[in-house]
């Protein structure tokens, strides 16, 4: 590491789980496209590809279009681990001092390792759940999870970081 990285994230290294994370999520979207090209050749031609809130299908397109979502996964996933590299360009939502500065930049972090593995998860999930789907079964169990997926690790960062200060 460079001294202005040093200096960036005050001298710590990143945790065993933010390691583990870095190394997981993109597993995970690995995995999701293994299990598509798997399953690729009995996939129907046409599936659903948009659902409204109530679960039911709104939206039709091609088999192909399952592979969107391990691409916007690891897209997502790639933007979160660049940003990591740059904590000065994080906004915690408090003021960062001498004294608070690793233990703020430590838990951003974690909800970054947190928001990589449920992006990764959720992605993953979209793809595997969407290539079983027909139009006879309702989505609302999938748009839940990704919610909880998204919101669960924002919600543990505000308490973590309010009690930082």
């Amino acid at each position: 590491m460079k001294r202005a990285q040093v200096d960036a994230f005050c001298g710590s290294r990143a945790t065993v789980y933010q390691r583990v994370a870095a190394i997981v999520a993109p597993a995970i979207l690995a995995g999701a496209c293994v299990y598509l090209l798997a399953v690729w050749r009995t996939l129907p031609e046409v599936i659903p590809t948009h659902f409204n809130f109530a679960g039911e299908v709104d939206g039709w397109g091609s088999r192909g279009t399952l592979w969107l979502m391990p691409i916007i996964g690891a897209l997502i996933d790639l933007t979160i681990a660049v940003t990591g590299r740059f904590p000065r360009s994080w906004n915690t939502g408090v003021r960062v001092t001498v004294f608070n500065r690793t233990r703020v930049y430590r838990i951003v972090r974690d909800l970054l390792a947190d928001l990589r593995l449920a992006c990764a998860s959720m992605f993953a999930l979209l793809s595997v759940w969407m290539s079983h789907v027909t139009e006879g079964l309702r989505g609302g169990l999938p748009l839940a999870v990704c919610l909880l997926l998204i919101f669960a690790p924002i919600l543990r960062y505000t308490v973590r970081i309010l009690r930082a200060r």
